[in-house]
């Protein structure tokens, strides 16, 4: 996807995406730099974060790439730094960066090591930005955070304990603090996206689970990045002024609510 010249939706505003240097995150960081956002793009490899900065450069918007481990407090601390000491200001903050542990069954003895590595990604690395860019949302009284959830939470399907009960987490999370930050001036939302991102498309093969999954989709079809960005761009706009503490599922019919 190119970044050209959207509505101006979030002209002015600051954005921090985390996991973007491929997928989910990568196609929602264009698309926030195509509607005029300044946008801080976080991720494990640092050449894949430079290269979608480089896509958003070449259109002559601003971003900043920095490599961050989620869910590792200093990492955290520097990202919102850096946007405020660049920027000064936060107005919307997608928490998309997830590392995934593979399937393992429940009676497994390494399970509570895999909810331990879920949990710190996913969950704490949430939880770690959300209250580092809560002050400063607070004092401007707006801001958009934007939290990913996962049909699996809802499904909970064999194998998947500590993916699907992290994601959960997140929802309970989102809940809690749209109800806490509300009056902040502070909204949170959870999105339930479904796409063949890279590593979506492994397990796929890898598991053997292509028709399985696609049979769940109401749509009839897999859904790609680009199809969640519109979703991630009405969340932080202001669109969705008088959205909070929802989950909302981008994936063609999976999981409905």
């Amino acid at each position: 996807m190119d970044v050209k010249e959207g509505a101006g939706r979030l002209q002015g505003k600051v954005a921090i995406v985390t996991g973007a240097g491929q997928g989910i995150g990568e196609a929602i960081a264009l698309a926030y730099a195509r509607e005029g956002a300044k946008v801080v793009i976080t991720g494990r490899t640092q050449t894949k974060l430079d290269a979608v900065a480089e896509r958003i450069r070449e259109a002559s918007k601003e971003v900043i790439a920095l490599a961050a481990m989620s869910g590792d407090a200093q990492a955290s601390k520097a990202t919102v730094e850096q946007a405020l000491a660049e920027w000064g200001r936060i107005d919307v903050l997608v928490n998309n960066a997830h590392t995934f542990t593979d399937y393992l069954p429940l009676a497994d003895p390494r399970m509570e090591e895999h909810c331990r590595i879920d949990f710190q990604s996913a969950f704490f690395g949430s939880l770690q930005l959300m209250q580092l860019c809560h002050p400063h949302m607070a004092a401007r009284q707006s801001g958009s955070i934007i939290n990913m959830g996962s049909s699996y939470g809802i499904r909970c399907e064999p194998g998947f304990l500590a993916y699907a009960a992290s994601k959960e987490a997140i929802r309970a999370l989102t809940r809690t603090a749209a109800r806490e930050w509300g009056k902040d001036g502070i909204r949170v939302n959870t999105i339930l996206p479904s796409a063949l991102s890279p590593k979506a498309l492994w397990y796929l093969e890898e598991s053997g689970t292509y028709d399985q999954e696609l049979a769940r989709v109401a749509m009839g079809k897999f859904g790609s990045p680009e199809d969640i960005a519109p979703t991630a761009i009405f969340l932080a706009s202001e669109d969705s002024a008088y959205v909070t503490g929802q989950t909302i599922g981008a994936e063609g019919g999976a999981t409905m609510l």
